[in-house]
Parts: structure tokens; C-alpha cells; sequence
């Protein structure tokens, strides 16, 4: 009977359908990935250009007894480069510095921050000024505030030393005598980085359920009591990435030692890039320069290891 043999064929034409959007769904991801690639290529590129062509190229030069004056590729040197920072008073002197910096201003910095921000997150009239006026030094211009800065500290005409006048105190080298120069770059440091710090750790107690505040007031808990007992083990993720960015940031400290002090006096102030910066662009010693970068590098990235894997096993031990 034809009418019963066109429907059985027509069935199996039926069953060879679903195979089609399959196809369909691989061609889509695909079309996706190479979206995706196309749109983190331009990135790619220019990070690679800018960040790691000249990262593997410093590590090049590492190696090498380089001079930039000449323009020429220098004669390999093996370590010699590194085993002559280690010998470098001048080089040690600076890593001493760098480490009195790194010790004093994060900690520091972190804690005035988050007093800041726990103190503003109280509401009052004016809150939204107070936090504008600390922020506005880690917005300003470096350059800028390093300058004004050091017409504050001047002994000829300077705010502090004509207040101390005033009360019958001689005036106080503060950017030109030990230790007071290598102070007056931590207290630069610390207020221009407070604001900062206030405005990530004010983000941080915002996210602090009130229920938990509440619970603890109807406890008899106070506000001091409050504050270490339920805001601080909150925002330790956040103290955690901070004092990872501060030592990165503290490590890499340069433009305020080179306008307030230029590294002086004797050398009381030069900090580990502030030593780069001598041995390339001062005395043309690209090799030395280079090891030296290629050790700030190494240190920072087993710093921020370090911090890393404390933050993530005390995460573990929150989480069982």
C-alpha cells in the first residue's frame, strides 16, 4: 500500500533532527571563544609589550655588566651582579632603610585607616566632609604634596619650625639631619596614605550586618567591645589585602624620598629603588641596576605569597 510505505519513511527522517542543534550549540561556543580572545587581545598585547617584554629583559641584563650610556649589550657576568649587591654597603644601607619604611608605615598607616573609618562610620553631621579632607592627600599629586610638604618642614620660614620658635625650641633640621629626614618621610607617607586606607576599611564595616551591632548592644557589649569583638575579625580579608598592596607599595617608595630629601643626608633615606634609580641613571651601572630590580621583584612576590597562603588557611580553618 503506498500510503503506509511514504509513512515509514518519512519517520526516520524525523529521528535524524535532534544532531542539529548540537552542531549549532559547538559553532555558538566557538563563535564565543573567539569573541572572548579577540576582546582580551588587545590587553594581552599591550601587557606583554609594556610589563613583560621588559620584565624578561631586566632579568637579560641581570646577567650582564650592561651600560646604558653606551647603548651596547654588555659581556655575560653570571651572578656576579648578585653576589656584588650583598657586598654593597651602600646597597645594604638602603635595604636597611627600605626595611624600617615597609615596618613602620604599613602597620601604621593601616591603623590610623581603620580608626578612621570606624570613627566615621558613626553618623554625625559633616561625616561626608571629614572623610573628603582625609582623602584628598592620597588624590593630590605626589610631586605636588612632596613639595608642600617640604615648605611645612623648612627651618627657613616653615609652618613647624616657626610654631616651635614660637615656644623658645630651636629649629629642627627635619629633612636634612639624621633621623630626622627618614622620619619626616614616614609621616609624609602615613598621611598620604590614610585615606586610602580609611575609604577601603569604611567600604568593609559597611558590609557588617547592624543585626550583628544590635545583638551585641542588647548583650551589654560597648562600643570598644563592639569593635574587637565583631568589626575587627570581619574585616581581616580586608586587612589582609591591604598590608599586601601597603609592602608592594612601601617596597617601591621613591618620589617622596628623591623631592623631600634626594636620599640624604648620608644617605640616611635612599631606599632600594631609590639605589635603581642611582646605579642606571647616575653612575650607568645597568647590570647592577638590574639585579637589584630583579631582587625588589623576587622579594615582593615572596612577600605577597606569604600573605597569601596565611590568609587562605585561616579561611580553611573559618570554613571547617
Amino acid at each position: 500500500m503506498p500510503s503506509a510505505i511514504d509513512s515509514t519513511q518519512a519517520r526516520p527522517a524525523r529521528a535524524a533532527a535532534p544532531p542539529r542543534p548540537a552542531g549549532r550549540r559547538r559553532t555558538t561556543e566557538q563563535i564565543e571563544g573567539r569573541s572572548g580572545y579577540a576582546l582580551i587581545a588587545p590587553t594581552t598585547i599591550l601587557l606583554a609589550l609594556f610589563y613583560l617584554y621588559p620584565l624578561v629583559q631586566t632579568v637579560g641584563y641581570s646577567f650582564t655588566n650592561w651600560n646604558p650610556a653606551t647603548g651596547q649589550t654588555g659581556a655575560f657576568v653570571g651572578g656576579a651582579n648578585f653576589a656584588g649587591l650583598f657586598q654593597n654597603a651602600e646597597f645594604l644601607k638602603t635595604a636597611g632603610n627600605t626595611g624600617i619604611y615597609v615596618v613602620v608605615v604599613v602597620p601604621v598607616t593601616m591603623a590610623i585607616g581603620l580608626f578612621f573609618a570606624a570613627l566615621l562610620a558613626q553618623p554625625f553631621r559633616g561625616r561626608g566632609l571629614y572623610r573628603a579632607l582625609l582623602f584628598v592627600p592620597y588624590i593630590a599629586p605626589i610631586v605636588g604634596s612632596s613639595l608642600i610638604f617640604s615648605f611645612i618642614l623648612s627651618p627657613l620660614g616653615g609652618i613647624v619650625n616657626g610654631t616651635l620658635g614660637a615656644l623658645g625650641f630651636a629649629p629642627i633640621g627635619f629633612l636634612n639631619s639624621t633621623p630626622w629626614a627618614l622620619i619626616s618621610v614616614i609621616v609624609f607617607s602615613i598621611w598620604q596614605g590614610v585615606g586610602y586606607q580609611m575609604i577601603i576599611f569604611s567600604a568593609a564595616l559597611s558590609n557588617i550586618p547592624q543585626s550583628y551591632h544590635e545583638a551585641a548592644t542588647l548583650d551589654g557589649a560597648g562600643p570598644i567591645r563592639r569593635f574587637f569583638s565583631i568589626s575587627l575579625p570581619l574585616v581581616v580579608p580586608t586587612l589582609g589585602f591591604l598590608a599586601i598592596t601597603g609592602i608592594i607599595g612601601a617596597l617601591q617608595v621613591f618620589t617622596q624620598v628623591y623631592i623631600l630629601t634626594g636620599g640624604g643626608p648620608l644617605r640616611s633615606t635612599e631606599t632600594i629603588l631609590y639605589f635603581i634609580y642611582q646605579q642606571g641613571f647616575v653612575y650607568f651601572h645597568g647590570g647592577t641596576a638590574s639585579a637589584a630590580a630583579v631582587l625588589l621583584l623576587a622579594l615582593g612576590i615572596i612577600v605577597s605569597v606569604v600573605q597569601l597562603r596565611i590568609l587562605g588557611r585561616r579561611d580553611t580553618i573559618e570554613l571547617t
